[in-house]
């Protein structure tokens, strides 16, 4: 996984690591240059590479009617992005480690550029647009050590205009093209946790902001929406596993995701003079455990759609 960020501040910690923002931004026409930060976890089957690049600097982006791309320069390496729609490339290369991913479509509707977006108080809100599955191909170096990679990717570019709430959020990509993401901000008592630890007094109180899961069933080419939604977690090995059943009108759904890995970041920022605030961003691979979907007489389950892919976030704190 790849994060790749900007804010407006005077400072940021991601856990140890401070990154300063010096360069204000410059607009000129097709061309845009500013400071960025670039934070990558990678799985290698055994362990979590915890983090695998953490990095800022120079930044520039540049476009036209048909294709974009962004490069950061920093003391320790360079890392670009880019591409045109649907087809993207990512190169990211410093002494310890590599990254070489071309990125290409993969099924139509999975192809597909999504907007979303939803405003929480007047302005104050977010946007995103996303490509929810492309297939990848590349190379991962560790060292010395390259391993080649071949899977599916999954693109997102969000704006955040408001107070960073918690959230739950997970996408799963199954092989014969099923697709599923939920995504579920919320305010309360886990705002104020401080604690990097999973188990904690402070978690309860979750009052959701808002309630959204998307599930895609290629046989039928017909995308649901689902609003209903109930969460439930437990732990395991110090790991979650995320238990979610949503409703509709046309349907109802059930699936329990377990994670097998974790990655956490602290990314903090200056509240009163030495009191820094901010959120613990919990990044897991996982795969599903248990599915059902059902929609008038049709009935599926997880064994009818092939291998998944899944990666499930869950934050507290707030920044």
């Amino acid at each position: 996984m790849v994060l790749w960020g900007t804010r407006n501040c005077k400072k940021v910690r991601v856990n140890d690591y401070y990154w300063e923002p010096k360069i204000p931004m410059e607009i000129k026409e097709n061309r845009t240059a500013f400071e960025s930060i670039v934070a990558s976890w990678y799985y290698d089957g055994k362990r979590m590479h915890d983090p695998f690049v953490l990095d800022h600097g120079k930044t520039e982006t540049g476009w036209d009617d048909h294709s974009g791309q962004i490069r950061m320069e920093s003391d320790e390496g360079v890392y670009s992005f880019g591409g045109k729609p649907a087809d993207f490339w990512l190169n990211m290369n410093n002494e310890k480690v590599g990254i070489e991913l071309s990125m290409q479509r993969w099924k139509d509707m999975m192809a597909e550029l999504v907007p979303t977006e939803k405003n929480f108080i007047g302005n104050m809100g977010y946007s995103t647009l996303k490509y929810r599955a492309l297939s990848s191909l590349g190379k991962i170096r560790v060292g010395e050590t390259e391993t080649p990679v071949k899977g599916r990717s999954y693109f997102q570019k969000v704006r955040i205009s408001s107070i960073t709430p918690c959230w739950y959020w997970a996408t799963v990509q199954w092989d014969n093209g099923a697709y599923l993401q939920y995504f579920l901000p919320h305010i309360g008592i886990p705002m104020l946790r401080r604690s990097i630890s999973h188990e904690s007094p402070m978690d309860w109180g979750e009052k959701m902001v808002s309630k959204t899961l998307n599930f895609y069933d290629p046989e039928e080419g017909k995308e649901y929406f689902m609003e209903n939604i109930r969460m439930t977690k437990r732990y395991e090995n110090d790991l979650p596993i995320f238990t979610v059943n949503a409703f509709s009108d046309e349907g109802e759904l059930s699936i329990e995701i377990a994670t097998y890995a974790r990655c956490c970041w602290n990314i903090s920022q200056p509240l009163i003079g030495p009191i820094w605030h901010g959120i613990f961003y919990n990044e897991y691979p996982a795969r599903v455990t248990a599915f059902e979907f059902k929609s008038g007489t049709r009935r599926v389950s997880n064994d009818d759609f092939g291998r998944s892919y899944c990666n499930c976030e869950h934050t507290w704190g707030t920044v």
